[in-house]
């Protein structure tokens, strides 16, 4: 079983070198390492060009996340694949451990890594869970590393930061490399990914063997008050992201069979969440009225979800 790793880059040069120094120190050594560039401006592609056993994928746009990591990953010809932001290091040993992990549950078919902040100690992620009003939450988030102390089990979905997609377990329900759905741009993609298995009865795990260093969030202190003032910050354009890939992951995933009870604190939560989005900025209501076909392919994502 061989493993290769797609790093999906956007003005990261600050970040690209560490980055790419742990992925090819790694024993044994990934059989591609392929950066995605999504046409940065910092100076990333020209480093890109000058690094030895890395294959540069320079795009002339940028096609958000989910489309850069799907042409990544179809240029990668092996079982495994690691898919990652260029502002993560590998801890020495991530591919043994990710190897020695499919060896005792070859079932696998997303593996969630331990994923620490900077300082080594503050967890970032532990594997992402669905809230009663169907949002991810990234377990352990913001939390010393000896309190919660994550065992290894089966997870609801993954962190996007850095994500292990075993190719030969999504055979059944990919299509043309297709893992990220490419209408979201970028944010809810890995929770889309997530909720996806789940639904096709892929097993999601997560292992805290399998270790990686995060930089997003090594200053951002945990607390709602906080996570709202970084949300509020972003730009217009990625607000607007946010709002509407929520409602593409509920058009793909919500089954009132199944969710109904949750009715409640979806509306209160979305109704204070989104308010609070989009109220400083009108364009942000007039670019989710114009998603509509987006929607409308959600629905019909949904059905080749339900025929799986």
């Amino acid at each position: 079983m061989d493993i290769s790793a797609v790093v999906v880059s956007f003005n990261s040069r600050n970040f690209l070198a560490d980055n790419l120094d742990s992925l090819q120190a790694q024993s044994p050594p990934f059989s591609r390492i392929i950066v995605v560039d999504n046409h940065s401006t910092d100076g990333s592609r020209e480093m890109l060009a000058n690094r030895p056993g890395v294959e540069a994928i320079l795009l002339d746009s940028n096609i958000g996340y989910a489309a850069a990591a799907n042409t990544g990953i179809a240029r990668c010809d092996s079982q495994l694949v690691l898919v990652a932001n260029a502002d993560i290091r590998l801890e020495t040993g991530f591919s043994r451990a990710v190897l020695n992990h499919m060896g005792r549950y070859p079932d696998t078919g997303l593996l969630s890594p331990l994923i620490l902040r900077f300082d080594g100690v503050t967890v970032d992620s532990a594997g992402q869970e669905c809230t009663s009003a169907l949002y991810p939450r990234e377990r352990g988030y913001g939390k010393p590393l000896s309190r919660i102390n994550p065992r290894a089990g089966k997870v609801f979905s993954v962190c996007g930061a850095a994500t292990v997609i075993n190719q030969r377990a999504f055979a059944a329900i990919v299509k043309d490399h297709r893992y990220y759905d490419e209408d979201f741009f970028m944010f809810w993609e890995d929770f889309d990914l997530g909720w996806t298995a789940t639904e096709a009865g892929i097993c999601v795990r997560f292992d805290p063997d399998v270790r990686v260093l995060h930089f997003r969030s090594a200053t951002l202190k945990a607390g709602f008050r906080r996570r709202i003032a970084l949300s509020l910050a972003r730009p217009s354009r990625l607000r607007f992201h946010l709002v509407k890939n929520r409602y593409l992951t509920l058009a793909k995933h919500f089954r009132w069979r199944r969710h109904w009870r949750r009715i409640p604190a979806v509306i209160l939560r979305d109704l204070f969440w989104t308010g609070l989005l989009t109220i400083t900025d009108p364009r942000i209501i007039i670019w989710l009225l114009r998603s509509g076909p987006q929607l409308c392919r959600a629905r019909r994502k949904r059905r080749e979800i339900s025929d799986h």
